[in-house]
């Protein structure tokens, strides 16, 4: 094991042992499980993939162009027969880009045919401003950031300039029945100068389409922002669930607050994560030894789905193995959202932010997945990921 030092006081430096990230217990039974003699071939994965991921429409085909495309990336490791998974490549696919929470495919796969009162639409308020409501510049620079986020709604102040012979994009000088046939636009309030924003699900549970945000700033709200829209291959289109679109059997219209029976429930473990040694300074979380990680995962939707839980705190471990299930109870499964934040402990100051992601429950893949982590602004980190597991009971 590779060894690590971090420097104390002028003649005392601390070593510790560099974690280097290792099948967790689980995925080695689950190799054992689905191979022979240290072997996964084409159609030990095939099962795997059928059984365990929940992928009832591959092929063997498709499981061997899986392995050789995923050994094509890991040419660095040890395997003598090229066609075949040995452990560390079973783990190592597992952990890659290769294995994504949401699917890449079919893209847009919603009715796009319906009215557009029937979505909601990926919308940006003041889109123009680089930072607070007050006093920051106008640009075209947020604009095409947010537009190439997928924002599909952008808004623009327009002045007629000082001579009246041209025009110029400047800051402003000085539900539930309706939402069936007609479009409703909310936004931030104009208290909101530093340009924060709100909790989203309250407009989209009564049916808003255009909850329009600050895309300038960032923080949860908006981390809930990005998650939506992650929805229907990310085209910043998402159909409404018919609930919102209908009224039932005596005229009455959904409400969020209503006590519903569970739906379904999903069940989340999270195993380990990595990353944070490449992509951060070595003493960014900590001056003087490696991290003390742990992981947040919780619910955003309707009050009664919405819930937040914790790991236990692991210390002193750049790939930390928390091991952890957790379960929630969804009514309404059709508006959640699966948070996901890692933080590290601080004892004397406040926790360490160490990245975050936002998915639509909806369109979660079941089985083991590579989770990637963003930034508080939600640009993806390079290298820091969860593995987890989603199963729907």
């Amino acid at each position: 094991m590779s060894k690590q030092s971090y420097k104390v006081c002028f003649c005392f430096r601390r070593r510790f042992g560099l974690t280097v990230s290792e099948a967790p217990q689980t995925i080695k039974k689950l190799f054992e499980q689905y191979s022979e003699n240290g072997i996964m071939n084409a159609d030990h994965f095939l099962s795997f993939l059928v059984e365990e991921q929940k992928e009832d429409k591959v092929t063997k085909e498709d499981a061997q162009t899986v392995i050789e495309n995923a050994l094509r990336e890991l040419r660095h490791l040890p395997i003598f027969h090229r066609k075949v998974f040995n452990l560390e490549a079973f783990f190592k696919y597992l952990f890659s880009d290769s294995n994504p929470p949401l699917s890449t495919s079919p893209g847009v796969h919603h009715d796009m045919t319906a009215p557009l009162s029937h979505y909601y639409i990926y919308t940006g308020h003041n889109s123009y401003l680089t930072g607070n409501q007050l006093s920051s510049d106008c640009s075209d620079v947020p604009i095409i950031h947010a537009l190439q986020r997928g924002v599909r709604v952008i808004e623009l102040d327009i002045w007629p300039n000082s001579t009246k012979d041209n025009v110029e994009v400047l800051h402003g000088r000085y539900y539930y029945r309706f939402t069936q046939r007609n479009i409703l636009r909310v936004y931030p309030k104009g208290t909101r100068v530093d340009s924060s924003n709100y909790n989203p699900m309250i407009g989209w549970m009564h049916g808003a389409q255009m909850v329009a945000f600050n895309m300038q700033g960032y923080g949860r709200s908006l981390w809930l922002m990005h998650g939506m829209f992650k929805a229907n291959g990310g085209c910043g289109y998402v159909k409404k669930p018919e609930f919102l679109l209908k009224t039932g059997p005596h005229n009455e219209v959904f409400d969020p607050k209503a006590k519903l029976p569970v739906k379904t429930t999903l069940k989340v473990s999270i195993y380990m994560g990595e990353g944070w040694y490449y992509d951060f300074k070595h003493t960014h979380f900590d001056a003087y030894s490696p991290p003390d990680f742990y992981a947040r995962v919780g619910i955003a939707g309707v009050p009664a789905d919405t819930d937040m839980k914790k790991t236990r705190t692991l210390e002193d471990n750049w790939a930390p193995s928390w091991n952890e299930e957790f379960q929630f109870p969804l009514t309404v499964p059709e508006l959640a959202l699966l948070r996901i934040e890692v933080h590290e402990y601080d004892m004397s100051e406040k926790d360490d932010f160490g990245g975050q992601t936002c998915l639509p429950v909806s369109e979660l893949k079941k089985g083991i997945r590579a989770v990637s982590l963003s930034s508080r602004k939600g640009d993806q980190y390079n290298s820091v990921k969860l593995l987890m597991r989603f199963d729907f009971v």
